[in-house]
C-alpha cells in the first residue's frame, strides 16, 4: 500500500485512505479517481476470509454462459483472479 501511495504522490494524484474492520479483521483502503473520473479502490482484501455464497445451488445445472457441457472449474476461476490482481498491480505501479 505504501508503494502505491508513493507512486500516486509522485504523479500528483490525490487520494484518501481508510481502515475498516470487519469481524476483527482490519482492511486498509485507498481511493482515487482515474483520468475518466471513475473512482478506484485498492485494498488489502486478501486479509478477509473467502466464504462461499452457498454450498447448495438452487439448480443443479451449469450456467448458460458456459454453454452446453462446459463449466468453469475452481482452478480456472482462481487463475483468472490471480491474473487480474497481477494486472491491477502492474497498472498501479
Amino acid at each position: 500500500m505504501k508503494l502505491i501511495m508513493k507512486n500516486l504522490d509522485a504523479m500528483k494524484i490525490e487520494y484518501v485512505t481508510a481502515v475498516v474492520e470487519d469481524g476483527g479483521i482490519q482492511v486498509d483502503q485507498l481511493f482515487f479517481h482515474d483520468p475518466d473520473g471513475y473512482m478506484i479502490e485498492i485494498c488489502n482484501c486478501q486479509n478477509l476470509p473467502v466464504l462461499p455464497i452457498s454450498t447448495c445451488p438452487l439448480k443443479n445445472q451449469p450456467p448458460p454462459f458456459y454453454g452446453k457441457g462446459k463449466n468453469c472449474s475452481a482452478e480456472d476461476a482462481l487463475l483468472m483472479m490471480e491474473n487480474l490482481v497481477i494486472d491491477l498491480l502492474r497498472i498501479s505501479i
